[in-house]
């Protein structure tokens, strides 16, 4: 298994934001009455969507919304009588694919446009497995990325890892952002929508970030080939993608199932159950440590603000007792404005319920990266891991007292073991790290 390093950009972990709003919001009930999946000639031409909508509360908007994120599918009306129209324009390339999204409130569904192309691919590709890793927000220059980051590999073996090169192997790799996140699923679903290849590193939402050969295919001899335009599109049960290499050729993907990446075939921490190695109680006291607090908004989606919060036992040295913790907390606490927002009593983190003053339970990402609640210990910089356990269940109380911030722990790791314990220092940094880059 590999060696984990710890590294300040721990403080990195995967961001989300979304905007809020004082309105009620808007909830109505939509079914979809027409087909999922439409398809056009190459001379293109219009299309309806029929659908059945229901009002569940009195909102100043009476219609669903329809949007697309591709230049070839225009003139999207929503009607009075359920139906959305659309124009499809003439196609002089090769076949492609797009989805239109339809929304009300949380409610949505969404339908796949297909359109033939007069021109044949000069490579057609069927996968049979899908891998990669889900990677969430991250910062950087000026804020955090708008879409959630996912990195799609279509394969004709189970992938290995995203680090590695295939070996006679054909992996088609996409750099992906979405507009949702995956972070309470252990299965990781590739959000259904179309994806377009950036050459600009947006990090927007509807993109597939080809920055650098961020995404390329490698063919059964290992050698790897950047993409120059092309398509991604994800539906409930199928992966297709259309794409042209920097030389020319035209590819065509298509991966026939859910689309659910498959875990990695080489081991990794986040492979082992239960990863803390504890029998027995894990204690510890700490005091005169080093924390810091960083405000992330609402990294995780929905409605809330979260602090990240990382503290060690001794600076010097980055060693001792390290532990890390996402906190989420109401609107109401009043945001970065509020430097002592994170202060409060938290329970273990229920989806389901209100995510007022509650933390994710402490796991492994399938790389390795430790997220969310978790007991470590460090020398000079590295992760013991047999000395590291994720909070899974439990309560954790956050207070001032006598000018330090203590953290007090009554929690269980993933082995049912109880860990109990305070950690007591001086915040010493406060970062604003809400920023949503537009």
């Amino acid at each position: 298994m590999k060696k984990l390093f710890l590294l300040f950009a721990l403080c990195a972990f995967t961001l989300a934001a979304c905007e809020t709003t004082t309105e009620e919001t808007p909830k109505g009930k939509l079914t979809l009455k027409s087909k999922s999946v439409m398809n056009f000639e190459a001379a293109g031409g219009q299309g309806e969507i029929v659908y059945d909508f229901v009002l569940e509360n009195e909102t100043r908007a009476s219609k669903p919304t329809a949007v697309c994120v591709v230049d070839w599918i225009t003139d999207i009306t929503t009607t009075d009588n359920n139906t959305i129209t659309f124009n499809v324009a003439a196609n002089d390339s090769n076949e492609r694919e797009a989805t239109i999204k339809v929304e009300y409130g949380t409610d949505s569904f969404q339908v796949m446009v297909i359109q033939a192309g007069t021109s044949a691919a000069d490579v057609n590709f069927t996968a049979t497995h899908v891998g990669g890793t889900f990677y969430g927000k991250f910062l950087v220059s000026g804020g955090q990325t708008e879409g959630f980051n996912y990195f799609v590999i279509l394969s004709d073996t189970q992938p290995e890892a995203v680090t590695s090169i295939p070996a006679y192997a054909t992996e088609y790799r996409f750099d992906i952002y979405a507009g949702e996140s995956s972070e309470f699923n252990r299965e990781v679903h590739i959000p259904v929508g179309t994806y377009t290849i950036d050459h600009s590193r947006s990090c927007r939402i509807g993109t597939i970030d080809a920055y650098q050969d961020c995404s390329y295919v490698y063919n059964a001899n290992g050698v790897s080939a950047a993409f120059k335009t092309g398509t991604l599109t994800v539906t409930e049960d199928s992966i297709v993608a259309d794409v042209t290499l920097m030389n020319g050729e035209v590819h065509h993907v298509e991966y026939n199932g859910a689309p659910i990446m498959e875990d990695y075939s080489l081991p990794t921490y986040a492979d082992v159950y239960p990863v803390s190695q504890y029998t027995d109680t894990l204690s510890f006291d700490v005091t005169g440590g080093y924390m810091y607090a960083y405000y992330r908004g609402n990294w995780f989606g929905m409605d809330n603000d979260v602090w990240f919060m990382h503290m060690i036992e001794e600076k010097v040295g980055f060693s001792g007792v390290y532990m890390i913790f996402n906190f989420i907390v109401p609107k109401t606490a009043g945001g970065f404005s509020n430097p002592e927002g994170y202060l409060g009593e938290y329970k273990l983190t229920n989806p389901n319920e209100s995510m007022d003053y509650t933390f994710p339970a402490g796991r492994l990402r399938d790389d390795s990266q430790q997220l969310n609640a978790w007991y470590m210990y460090c020398i000079n910089g590295q992760i013991d891991m047999s000395q590291a356990a994720p909070i899974v269940d439990g309560t954790i109380k956050v207070e001032k007292v006598d000018g330090n911030t203590v953290i007090t722990v009554d929690g269980k790791d993933d082995a049912g073991n109880d860990v109990k314990g305070t950690f007591s220092g001086v915040v010493s940094e406060i970062e604003n790290q809400g920023t949503i880059i537009r």
